[in-house]
């Protein structure tokens, strides 16, 4: 798929704009910059005798175009570049000599879209865009290791419309770094900067290795405020971790990954108060001579205590299978494509020092049991604020601690409006750290404030 997809795209969206130039052609642009700075200590492996206090400002801007053929046919295209100013610098990379960058300018989306319209409609995205559904349980983030300077895929979507049901097929292929589009960088070397990791090249990371899938989702709406959904994916993974594995790596685990998912999520209310929410898949696959098999999900209960403030209470859990470290299959969850901070920001770097298949894997989420209560509520038509707590737990010790508790996390968000274009959100976040880890354990934060302008 991987040489052949870019130059598919490319004959079909020239096909597809040649045969529209007969029509008038809208053109629609926008913009936005978003400044955040972000403070985090001691959030990789929960010991202040350790070397781990970074803050830094980053800087993201983004400029898109959307040019409409017709009501069937438009193209759309966004440029971004995040990169980051470092206030604080961990000794280590002092050492190291290393600097800031302006890092990379890459295309966020370029797609051509077509849909055919009528009472059902088929619609047909080819290209890099961006693809969510639910709460981002199983697909979200095509690029783990960039933040969230993007979260695009390389993919095809086509899907079919008939009443309240939908049915998507998906064809992803997200690789290891972007060399498919062009791009300006101002990295030269990996190694010499500032931020997240990159290549040798000086190319941004964005996931371990090549990572390839098809799927199928349904999507079918009971009533007003009820949703069911189901899914099939068939996806493929390369080992080639960014950071070094661990040293006893076996023969499985430097192996190709071939795993099926099957999953559904419901969305139902229970009466005017209540709310229930609830998504859960299982998975198998080989790895080598390995078996794969594992299974994951949640179950949020929703109950609205101030209807005037939107109040809700809601009591949850999220539960992700554990790899078995006495058996030679594989049983920890896979989060597909969604190794984003779904969960928790300060949370997602501390999966680096776990032995997750013998790899170091960022923002990957498996072996967790976690119950948490979260409390959302609108001050004003301006500010809007929510309280969280989860209590982690793993189903297997395999960190360097001794126990199966990972430890407990505050978190506080404020969301503020300040205008149409201006908004912004100030977070608070501080994890206890549990026997999970190894001794001294200490408490983690991750403060972060930010302001985004809007201009479409």
């Amino acid at each position: 798929m991987k040489p052949l997809l870019p130059r598919f795209l490319a004959v079909a969206i020239l096909l597809a704009t040649l045969s529209q130039l007969s029509a008038a052609p809208s053109f629609k642009w926008g913009f936005q910059e978003r400044l955040r700075h972000e403070y985090m200590n001691n959030n990789l492996d929960f010991n202040a005798d350790k070397d781990d206090e970074q803050g830094y400002f980053r800087i993201r801007t983004s400029a898109w175009a959307q040019v409409e053929f017709s009501k069937n046919l438009l193209i759309r295209t966004q440029l971004n570049n995040e990169f980051r100013y470092y206030t604080i610098v961990r000794q280590s990379d002092k050492d190291a000599g290393k600097k800031n960058t302006l890092d990379e300018v890459i295309f966020e989306h370029l797609y051509l879209r077509y849909a055919t319209g009528g009472p059902n409609p088929f619609t047909l995205i080819l290209g890099r865009q961006n693809l969510m559904y639910g709460e981002g349980f199983i697909l979200m983030d095509g690029a783990p290791w960039d933040g969230s300077r993007t979260i695009y895929h390389d993919a095809v979507k086509a899907s079919y419309q008939q009443g309240d049901m939908t049915i998507d097929f998906l064809a992803i292929s997200n690789p290891r770094l972007d060399k498919r589009l062009p791009k300006y960088k101002f990295t030269k070397e990996g190694g010499k900067y500032l931020g997240l990791p990159k290549s040798y090249s000086g190319d941004q990371f964005l996931n371990d290795g090549l990572e390839e899938a098809l799927g199928l989702y349904f999507t079918k709406k009971l009533n007003a405020a009820s949703q069911m959904e189901a899914y099939y994916f068939y996806k493929t993974e390369e080992p080639n971790y960014v950071l070094p594995p661990f040293p006893k790596m076996t023969e499985t685990q430097k192996s190709k990954l071939y795993l099926n998912t099957v999953g559904f999520r419901l969305v139902q209310p229970l009466s005017n108060s209540f709310k229930l929410t609830t998504e859960w898949a299982v998975q198998q696959g080989k790895q080598e001579k390995a078996d794969v098999s594992a299974y994951g999900g949640y179950a949020n209960l929703s109950y609205t205590v101030l209807p005037q403030k939107k109040g809700v209470v809601t009591g949850g859990l999220y539960l992700l299978s554990g790899d078995d470290p006495k058996t030679d299959n594989v049983e920890g969850w896979n989060p597909l494509f969604s190794r984003w901070p779904k969960w928790s920001e300060l949370y997602i770097y501390s999966h680096t020092i776990e032995n997750i298949g013998g790899g170091r894997k960022v923002g990957y989420w498996t072996n967790t049991l976690a119950p948490n209560v979260r409390f959302d509520m609108v001050i004003n038509p301006k500010i809007d604020i929510t309280f969280w707590l989860h209590h982690l737990n793993a189903f297997y010790a395999t960190s360097s601690g001794t126990g199966k508790t990972r430890g407990d996390e505050i978190q506080l968000w404020i969301r503020f409006k300040l205008s149409k274009q201006l908004t912004g959100h100030v977070l608070f976040d501080y994890f206890i750290a549990g026997d999970f880890y190894a001794p001294p354990q200490s408490g983690a934060s991750f403060i972060r404030g930010e302001l985004m302008y809007t201009l479409q």
